[in-house]
C-alpha cells in the first residue's frame, strides 16, 4: 500500500514538474513573440514615415504636375486661337472669294471679298443658297457639281458664272475642300471660288486673234501659191532660152564656124560660165519648189554608191585641178544604196564645189570617206577650208542663208546649193548635217543614206 501511494505521490510529482517546465517555456516563447512583434512595429513605424515622405512627394508631384498641365493646355488653347486667328485672317484677307457651306448648300460663312464682289453685306450672304448668287446659265452645272461633291467629295476647277447683287455676272473657277465632324461624316465644305474675268477677257482675245490669224493664213496660201505658180512660170522661161545660147557658145568654142582669137574665146568662156551659173541658178530654184511642194519625182534603183562618187570626181576633177586643190578618196567597195543616181551625183558635186570655192587655192585639201555604218551609207566630204561657227552650223541648209555674205560675194553662189542637198538626201530617206570646229578649222559634211535590202539584184550579182 506504502509502496502504490509513493508511487502516485512521485507520478504527481513528475506531472508538476512537467507543467512547470512547459509554462516557463510558454513564458520564453511569448517572450521571444514579444520581441519579434516589438521589433515588427519598429519596421512599421520606419516604413510609415517612409510611406509618409512619399505621399508628400506625391502630393509635391501631383501639384507640380497639375501646374504643368495647366501651363500646357494654356499654351495648347493660345496655340488653337492663334491658328483660327490665322486662318480667320486668311479666309477673310484672301484674294480669293471662299465661303463655308453646309450639305444643303446653305452658306454658314464667307469672307469680306466674297460679298464685296457680289455686292452684298457679310450679313446678306450668311444662310442664302449658294444657288442664289449663280447666274441663270450656270445653275444646271452648279446642281451637278454640287450632287458629285455630295457624292464623291471632290470638286476642283469647275467654271460657272456668278450673279452679283445688282444683275451683272462674271466668270468664276470652283474648287472645294471638305469639312468633316467628330465621326469623320462629311457636314460642309470651304468653297475657293476664283474670279478669271481678266482670263476670260484675254481668252476672248485670243479667239478674235485667232480667227484674225486664220483668215490671214488663208490670204498667206493664197499668196503662197501664187507665188509658187509665178516662180514655176518664170524659172521654166528662163531656163527655156539658155538650153540654145550654152549649146551655141560651145559650137562657137568647138570653132565649127570658124576659129577664134584669144580674145573671142574669153568672151565665150565668160558668156558659158555666166549661163551655166544662171542654168543652176534656176536649176535649184525649181528643185527647191519641186521639193517644198512634194513634187520631186526620184527614179530610184539599186546603185554602188562608191561608183556615184568616183563618176562626180571624174566630172569636177578639172575644177580640182585648176584650183590646185588635193583630193583624198577611201571608198568603201560594194556599198548599195536604193537611190536616183543623178540626184546623189547633184547632191556630191554640190558638195564637193562648194569646199572647193572655200579651200585655200595653195595647200587645199578635200578629202572624201565612205563605208557603211549600222544600215547605212555613209559619205563624208571634208575639207580645210574657212569652216563654220558653231552657232552658224545649223543654219547652213536653210534656203537663202549665208553665213558670210561677203565671203559669199567673194566665191559666188546664192545660199540654195545645201538647201537642195538637205531636201534631196531626205527624199532619199537620208540625213545630212554638218560639222566644224570653229573658223579656220575646216568643215565636214556628212550624209547617211539607207542601204538597199540584201534581196536586191546588185546584191545578187
Amino acid at each position: 500500500m506504502e509502496m502504490a501511494g509513493l508511487q502516485i505521490t512521485i507520478k504527481k510529482r513528475c506531472d508538476a514538474i512537467k507543467v512547470i517546465s512547459k509554462t516557463r517555456k510558454q513564458k520564453k516563447d511569448v517572450k521571444s513573440d514579444n520581441e519579434i512583434i516589438s521589433h515588427r512595429l519598429n519596421e512599421l513605424e520606419q516604413e510609415t514615415i517612409i510611406l509618409s515622405g512619399t505621399n508628400k512627394l506625391l502630393e509635391e508631384m501631383m501639384k507640380e504636375f497639375e501646374v504643368e498641365s495647366a501651363r500646357q493646355l494654356k499654351n495648347e488653347i493660345h496655340k488653337i486661337k492663334e491658328l483660327e486667328r490665322k486662318y480667320h485672317n486668311l479666309y477673310d484677307g484672301s484674294p480669293i472669294l471662299f465661303r463655308t457651306i453646309d450639305l444643303k448648300g446653305i452658306i454658314k460663312d464667307c469672307n469680306t471679298l466674297y460679298a464685296d464682289s457680289l455686292g452684298y453685306l457679310k450679313k446678306e450672304v450668311i444662310g442664302k443658297s449658294i444657288f442664289d448668287h449663280v447666274a441663270k446659265q450656270s445653275i444646271g452645272p452648279l446642281k451637278k457639281s454640287f450632287q458629285r461633291w455630295k457624292k464623291t467629295g471632290i470638286v476642283k476647277n469647275t467654271e460657272i458664272w456668278l450673279q452679283r447683287k445688282n444683275g451683272t455676272a462674271f466668270p468664276a473657277l470652283l474648287s472645294a475642300t471638305n469639312l468633316y465632324d467628330g465621326n469623320d461624316d462629311l457636314i460642309g465644305s470651304n468653297t475657293a471660288l476664283r474670279d478669271i474675268t481678266e482670263i476670260h477677257e484675254a481668252q476672248k482675245k485670243i479667239q478674235a486673234h485667232e480667227l484674225q490669224m486664220k483668215v490671214q493664213l488663208t490670204q498667206l496660201k493664197k499668196l503662197h501659191k501664187l507665188k509658187d505658180d509665178f516662180l514655176t512660170m518664170i524659172t521654166h522661161e528662163l531656163k527655156t532660152p539658155l538650153v540654145p545660147i550654152m549649146s551655141y557658145v560651145d559650137i562657137l568654142l568647138s570653132e565649127t564656124f570658124g576659129n577664134l582669137n584669144e580674145e573671142q574665146r574669153k568672151r565665150l568662156a565668160i558668156i558659158r560660165d555666166s549661163t551655166s551659173s544662171l542654168f543652176k541658178l534656176i536649176s535649184d530654184l525649181l528643185d527647191i519648189q519641186k521639193i517644198e511642194l512634194g513634187k520631186l519625182t526620184l527614179n530610184k534603183d539599186v546603185h554602188a554608191i562608191d561608183k556615184i562618187i568616183s563618176s562626180v570626181i571624174d566630172k569636177i576633177k578639172l575644177h580640182l585641178d585648176r584650183n590646185n586643190i588635193e583630193l583624198a578618196i577611201d571608198l568603201e567597195k560594194k556599198v548599195i544604196v536604193l537611190c536616183d543616181d543623178l540626184r546623189i551625183e547633184q547632191v556630191l558635186s554640190n558638195l564637193i564645189l562648194n569646199s572647193l570655192d572655200f579651200c585655200p587655192k595653195q595647200n587645199g585639201k578635200i578629202v572624201i570617206n565612205l563605208y557603211s555604218e549600222n544600215n547605212n551609207a555613209h559619205v563624208i566630204v571634208r575639207d580645210n577650208g574657212v569652216g563654220i561657227l558653231k552657232e552658224n552650223i545649223g543654219k547652213i541648209f536653210v534656203k537663202f542663208y549665208q553665213v558670210d555674205p561677203s565671203m559669199t560675194r567673194e566665191h559666188g553662189g546664192t545660199g540654195m546649193g545645201l538647201a537642195v542637198c538637205k531636201g534631196l538626201v531626205e527624199e532619199h530617206g537620208g540625213k545630212i548635217w554638218a560639222e566644224s570646229k570653229g573658223q579656220g578649222q575646216g568643215t565636214d559634211i556628212h550624209i547617211l543614206l539607207p542601204l538597199a535590202p540584201t534581196s536586191s539584184p546588185m546584191h545578187k550579182k
